[in-house]
């Protein structure tokens, strides 16, 4: 595990690659959104099934174009007001399937996501256990598993709030 600074993280130096990154609310393991590779490697690091939704942190809301997202002038209204923030709001794409999307409120992270483009985050845990809250946390054996990490000390520890769109 490489502790790094966000001028350092290049969108080339990503690619199979996991980091732990902050945001807003707890330490997330992370990758580039497309990434097969390492959004596989993160999945056998928490031990959670392949059904199970990432969030995709994303820098704007006209980025959800990139995901063939259809949302309502209303829809957009709303997200307006959480956004960025700690909701993480599920979406249907044209073909119907659910996506989960947050707009952090971290601004470092969202001119990082800006410059590389979404990326996929997931609590920095194994599934069903406490959130981390400073890398020190992380179990020597995840710590082997990460390649960059960024470390800015201890957060808050909340969990984003979710919330599902229906139509």
């Amino acid at each position: 595990m490489i502790k790094t600074n966000w001028r350092e993280l290049k969108k080339e130096n990503l690619i199979n690659k996991v980091f732990l990154l902050p945001t807003d609310t707890i330490y997330g393991f992370s990758s580039l959104f497309d990434d097969k590779v390492s959004n596989k490697q993160i999945r056998e690091l928490k031990n959670i099934r392949m059904d199970r939704l990432f969030i995709h942190l994303i820098s704007d809301i006209s980025d959800l174009e990139k995901f063939d997202i259809f949302i309502t002038k209303q829809q957009i209204k709303f997200l307006k007001k959480v956004w960025p923030g700690r909701f993480t709001i599920i979406l249907k794409n044209k073909l119907g399937e659910k996506i989960s999307f947050r707009i952090p409120a971290h601004k470092k992270l969202r001119k990082f996501i800006k410059q590389v483009g979404p990326i996929i985050s997931t609590s920095a845990n194994i599934s069903g256990e406490k959130n981390v809250l400073k890398p020190d946390d992380l179990k020597q054996f995840i710590q082997d598993k990460i390649d960059f990490y960024i470390d800015e000390g201890e957060l808050k520890g909340e969990a984003s709030n979710i919330l599902e769109f229906l139509r």
